[in-house]
């Protein structure tokens, strides 16, 4: 896949530069798309869509090794497995299923899926500015200086932000979020 990457490029910067973005992130990358995932083909798709999301804004990164240029791959990639698993979701579900489930691990799994999917649902409609704090925060589990350097912004922006998404989110599921 990498020589595929590369003939996309259009000089010798631009290749030495993704050459060693997907050295040094692929296998994360692939690791956080089957989290998502829970495919490996699936997740393989993922990280190629992404890459070639990356490729469009390559000019963008400055340094790979920076937590700033991590930061973007991950959300990058995380839209995109999330994007995916969404649509393969809506798929599956069209299907009829040959097998029934035990009932009572249903209604369990069921509640569990409703409660994560109505909080992912939310978190999909904060401002951007707020969402990619959040997403670093509690996905990419980033620190407050981490956050800033990957955005761009002070520490106190961060934390800021954070605190609005919180209280946006609040707002969002009815006062139900700890």
């Amino acid at each position: 896949m990498l020589t595929f990457y590369l003939s996309l490029t259009k000089s010798d910067n631009e290749k030495e530069k993704l050459e060693l973005l997907y050295r040094k992130y692929k296998a994360l990358m692939l690791n956080r798309a089957y989290e998502i995932l829970r495919d490996g083909k699936l997740a393989e798709d993922a990280v190629h869509s992404a890459f070639l999301k990356v490729l469009k804004n390559l000019s963008k990164l400055d340094e790979i090794e920076s937590i700033k240029t991590k930061a973007y791959i991950m959300v990058v990639l995380e839209n995109t497995a999330k994007t995916m698993y969404t649509k393969e979701k809506i798929y599956m579900s069209s299907e009829l299923s040959e097998n029934i489930p035990d009932i009572t691990n249903v209604q369990r799994d069921t509640e569990v899926k409703l409660t994560a999917e109505a909080a992912a649902e939310k978190i999909a409609l904060l401002p951007e500015k707020y969402r990619d704090v959040f997403i670093l925060r509690y996905i990419n589990e980033l620190n407050d200086k981490e956050i800033a350097s990957a955005l761009g912004i002070s520490a106190s922006a961060a934390r800021k932000r954070l605190q609005r998404a919180r209280e946006k989110l609040r707002t969002l599921l009815g006062g139900d979020y700890e």
